[in-house]
């Protein structure tokens, strides 16, 4: 949650607001084959994670079929990788930075969220991942002191995540006695078959997200990408606890189709959310004089600030209530309805001849609220049929 708001300030001292938004939108288009490779993988694999945590057999068989599938696709991405960074002139131009962002995808490919989700046993993973990328992000501190050094950002990154993911990998075969097996090809299929509802949701979410970077780089300015990029970072932080708890009780509300504890886990989420977004904006002209080191229209931010009140219930309700239940198909029908309300608020404000980065934050606020909508009223549907089978 903070190493990126560490590095923020400094980098946009050091690299300007034009090249940083460069940075990002290389990092943008690796995040797109990060999509491709976990293929849905990190949501929907700890369910099973958590029905097997016991045998270890077929957490080995869970295990090396998802991380084969993951390698195929890692490979098939960077073809498609290459592909577009040649036929982009302006990404060619800065062909090192794509290509070391690339490694970003490392951990997708390599880091198991899931398996250690599933075994409820996250704290002992993510305290060494933490210090592997802490490292790295010291890094960037002493070697990226000019314009020149930019390409080092990703770099340093990406080395820290394949770090992370290999020592993650080391832990799960020695102290959880987890072997590599020859993965079934039928069991294959079916761990992707399972995830392509979510895999369809993660790409138009993950596109619906990231074009308006694209959009506010191409027809705004590359300066404006920082402000948005700003807000962005802000509404995750205050987003990742209503996550974290989401992570937590994730695997007991799967295993027990426990929704008085899907409840109580949701008013949890929503009222350290409004606690923390309230905070927040009581201090933001004071937060964003820090990072941006100058005057700008809070407008934009404020806004974004509603987001995470918003996620704080649909998230919530899409891991721990659909995912954890088995309801994968709701997801996907939420993130169509998100598409829709995306482009028609787009192609308004576009019509309108009103393209600014408030207005794009407004677009991304109307699909949330869209998203939010659909996902309540089929909770309660969900929670219905649940309580019937009872």
């Amino acid at each position: 949650m903070i190493i990126p708001l560490i590095t923020y300030p400094y980098l946009i001292r050091v690299l300007g607001s034009e090249l940083y938004g460069i940075v990002i939108t290389a990092q943008i288009v690796a995040s797109y084959c990060s999509v491709i490779v976990d293929f849905g993988f990190k949501s929907v694999s700890a369910r099973h994670v958590s029905i097997y945590r016991d045998d270890r057999q077929m957490l080995s068989e869970i295990m090396s079929s998802i991380l084969v599938t993951r390698l195929i696709l890692w490979g098939g991405a960077f073809v498609i990788f290459l592909g577009v960074i040649y036929g982009v002139d302006s990404y060619r131009q800065h062909f090192w930075l794509f290509l070391f962002s690339y490694g970003l995808t490392f951990n997708e490919l390599l880091f198991p969220q899931f398996f250690f989700q599933g075994i409820e046993r996250m704290k002992s993973i993510v305290v060494i991942n933490i210090l592997i990328r802490s490292i790295f992000i010291i890094l960037i501190f002493i070697f990226v002191t000019e314009k020149k050094d930019y390409i080092f950002v990703p770099l340093f990154s990406s080395i820290g995540y394949f770090i992370g993911g290999i020592v993650s990998l080391y832990i799960i075969v020695k102290k959880y006695h987890i072997s590599f097996v020859k993965p079934d090809i039928v069991k294959m299929k079916y761990y992707v078959k399972d995830a392509l509802p979510i895999v369809y949701t993660d790409v138009i979410c993950t596109v619906k997200d990231k074009l308006s970077y694209i959009f506010i780089g191409q027809l705004i300015g590359m300066s404006e990408v920082t402000i948005y990029d700003l807000g962005a970072k802000l509404v995750r932080i205050l987003a990742k606890p209503s996550g974290i708890i989401a992570t937590v009780l994730f695997p007991k509300i799967a295993k027990k189709k426990d929704i008085k504890l899907f409840n109580q886990g949701l008013l949890i989420s929503l009222g350290v959310t409004l606690f923390l977004v309230l905070g927040t904006n009581l201090f933001l002209d004071y937060i964003v004089r820090f990072f941006m080191n100058e005057s700008i229209d809070l407008l934009p931010i404020r806004l974004f600030l509603i987001v995470p009140v918003v996620l704080a219930v649909s998230g919530f309700i899409a891991s721990n209530l659909m995912i954890a239940l088995g309801y994968n198909k709701y997801i996907l029908y939420s993130i169509i309805v998100t598409t829709i309300g995306y482009c028609s608020s787009l192609a308004i404000f576009y019509y309108m001849d009103y393209m600014t980065v408030t207005s794009m934050v407004l677009v991304a606020l109307i699909a949330y609220l869209a998203e939010f909508v659909y996902r309540l009223l089929k909770s309660n549907k969900i929670i219905k049929n649940e309580r019937k089978v009872k």
